[in-house]
């Protein structure tokens, strides 16, 4: 009677028999990026050792005419993210690549993580970043070694040299503080959510630079967490401030929550209350009343990010100019004598 079947080797095993990373193996096997001789030695050697046979999946990525190109993100489901990776997705296929999405949490991404190593597993041409900024840079580039990628960031701790494109969320803050400011307001309120790791949100951070920069009152932002849900209550504790006029909304969705609380409370937007959003989601302008906010293009984020991957010195400029701006609707308006 035959014994037990003996468990097929993989690359992970090769990796570790050799001594390198999974991405070196993958380059090894795909022959697609040049290998020092020694590496390539090591990496057949203990292809040899463990009878390790690329399986077809691995020779058909190898052979075909599509490549894929990696994306890394901490979710994908809220809009920013979610339009950036249609816009990948979009441009990918029209140049015959195949898009691998991969979600790594923030604090894992310096240590061992099996989604990350199977990401790199694969004969990946680059690897695209939603967004840098939630992530520890420099160990994200060790976890990468000589992968090509390119990011999108805020700008916020880009302490590394990598393409980059700029969502500027701190000034598109505080521009729309300064709106709220110009029709009149004494001051600014803000919902806030918590930054990443110990960090101040750089929505909160513009929100601020624009009130210091006005010498008008500072005051305590009203702390939420991302959903509609926890927003809404804080629109009803901010409702109970009668000095209160005007609330400067982390995004749409906590915007819409807040303007709910509001009215629970008795409170009119825009006639007690003015509030105003950041992103330009698809609800904004169907709200009643229709959300003021500040239109982030994260099209031409994705579309450029995935065009400086490919491209690091000019990619950039296919992806043509952002449209990002104020975009006046009915929540905003003067205050109130």
């Amino acid at each position: 009677m035959p014994g037990p079947r003996r468990k097929a080797s993989t690359i992970v095993d090769v990796a570790r028999v050799a001594g390198v990373s999974l991405p070196t193996v993958s380059r090894v096997l795909n022959d697609t990026v040049p290998v020092r001789p020694a590496t390539r030695a090591r990496v057949l050697a203990a292809m040899e050792e463990l009878s390790y046979r690329p399986n077809s999946a691995a020779r058909t990525l190898k052979s075909g005419q599509q490549s894929i190109v990696g994306v890394i993100a901490p979710d994908t489901v809220s809009y920013g993210r979610a339009r950036m990776l249609a816009q990948i997705e979009e441009r990918a296929r029209s140049r015959e690549y195949l898009v691998a999405v991969t979600y790594v949490e923030p604090d894992v991404v310096g240590k061992a993580s099996s989604a990350l190593d199977v990401l790199l597993g694969q004969s990946v041409v680059g690897v695209v970043v939603l967004d840098l900024n939630t992530y520890d840079a420099p160990a994200l580039q060790a976890r990468l070694g000589d992968v090509p990628w390119a990011t999108v960031t805020n700008g916020l701790g880009l302490t590394i040299d990598v393409p980059h494109v700029m969502v500027d969320d701190r000034l598109a803050a505080a521009d729309m503080t300064r709106h709220l400011l110009g029709l009149g307001h004494h001051t600014v309120h803000h919902v806030a959510v918590p930054g990443f790791g110990s960090d101040v949100h750089s929505r909160e951070l513009g929100w601020r630079d624009a009130l210091l920069e006005a010498g008008v009152p500072v005051p305590e932002p009203v702390m939420c967490d991302w959903t509609p849900a926890s927003a809404r209550l804080a629109g009803l504790r901010l409702a109970g401030d009668p000095s209160l006029t005007a609330v400067f909304c982390t995004n749409d969705e906590i915007a819409l929550g807040v303007m709910r609380g509001l009215h629970e409370a008795g409170r009119e937007v825009p006639g007690d209350v003015s509030v105003a959003g950041i992103d330009d989601q698809p609800l904004a302008q169907c709200w009643v009343p229709a959300l003021t906010t500040y239109r982030m293009d994260f099209d031409w984020a994705g579309a450029a990010a995935f065009e400086l991957l490919l491209d690091p010195l000019h990619g950039a400029d296919r992806a043509g100019r952002p449209t990002s701006g104020i975009i006046v609707r009915e929540s905003c308006s003067q205050p109130r004598p």
